[in-house]
């Protein structure tokens, strides 16, 4: 019987463009380091890495877009400083350095003993799990992206795992191989670069799909991209999270989401089951993220709760935390 791993999750985390130049004048650890404490509490940490480590300056060769983030290798050091165990790769800004500068974002990782998930040098390696032990469980988690299908990997060409989870082909392929790892691990996480930014709700697909993956055994769905929190699900020992925001960044205010206010996930997870979902509350200044002060406490407080409600969740204040508690829980009572 295994212990009980703490598992961190973060959402996207950019450390291209303002933050780059942040970390070449302050220092590899200036980005993370008021959440040292947090980041410690964990047996894992998995973030979403949304931009390109390289000191390469090309751009992807494909349709022209808003937005492209590169990062120099000192970024890499910002994970590694931070305790980053694995970072995510499927999303719409892997590649915008092109593919070589996905491979040297794939040395970065790799000469600081970092693992990576969701994209590789060709389909089969995108789309193939990372399978980690800790403490006598065995997780695996799977990665894909539903846009940006110029960067999709194929046999021969490094790229994201790509899917288009509309499409019930590619949607059937991503169940089969959430099915197919469950069947090999205690838990099986799946996290999904999905949805478009800013989305104001959770579409009743998003949903459907979500339950399907518990169904073929997901312990953890882990949603990114909306760049704000959206609710988390309880579905029996397993749990969905729809958006976990973002984790670092330059990015300007919405003032409606505020997108400086966001949440950094805790999962304990026990032998065949999900036995806790805590949010640690944040606010992102410019390429520094910080625990969230009291105003902004109360804020992401609201906004959980009016989150999580229409998805059956209740949430209850814990400390400077926040407890994600399915609604027919005893003795819970909203933040």
């Amino acid at each position: 019987m295994g212990g009980t791993v703490r598992l961190l999750l973060g959402g996207d985390a950019m450390l291209g463009r303002g933050v780059d130049a942040v970390l070449r004048e302050r220092g590899a650890a200036y980005p993370f380091a008021p959440l040292a404490p947090l980041l410690a509490t964990a047996d894992l940490r998995f973030v979403n890495l949304e931009c390109a480590i390289t000191p390469r300056r090309t751009r992807f060769q494909g349709a022209p877009k808003a937005f492209y983030f590169r990062a120099d290798p000192v970024a890499a050091d910002a994970l590694a400083a931070a305790g980053v165990d694995l970072v995510g790769l499927a999303n719409n800004h892997a590649l915008d350095a092109g593919i070589e500068g996905l491979r040297d974002t794939f040395d970065a990782l790799a000469q600081r003993h970092i693992r990576w998930v969701g994209a590789g040098a060709d389909l089969d390696a995108a789309a193939a799990p990372c399978v980690l032990d800790c403490k006598g469980q065995r997780l695996g988690i799977l990665a894909c992206c539903d846009h940006q299908p110029d960067f999709a990997a194929a046999a021969g060409r490094p790229g994201i795992h790509y899917l288009d989870l509309g499409n019930p082909r590619d949607r059937q392929a991503l169940l089969d191989r959430t099915a197919a790892l469950a069947s090999r691990v205690d838990h099986a996480v799946v996290s999904l670069h999905w949805m478009p930014n800013w989305v104001p709700a959770i579409a009743p697909e998003r949903r459907r799909l979500a339950r399907e993956l518990v169904a073929s055994g997901a312990r953890v769905v882990w949603g990114h991209s909306p760049h704000h929190v959206l609710g988390a699900e309880w579905m029996g020992g397993s749990a969905v999270l729809y958006s976990t925001g973002d984790l670092l960044d330059d990015y300007a205010l919405d003032p409606h989401y505020r997108n400086d206010r966001q949440c950094l996930y805790l999962l304990e997870l026990e032998p065949h089951r999900l036995a806790s979902l805590h949010a640690h509350p944040l606010e992102l200044e410019y390429a520094r993220t910080v625990p969230a002060g009291a105003a902004a406490r109360r804020w992401l407080a609201r906004r959980l709760a009016a989150a999580c409600r229409p998805l059956g969740s209740r949430v209850r204040r814990d400390g400077e935390r926040f407890a994600i508690l399915p609604a027919a829980a005893p003795g819970t009572r909203r933040a």
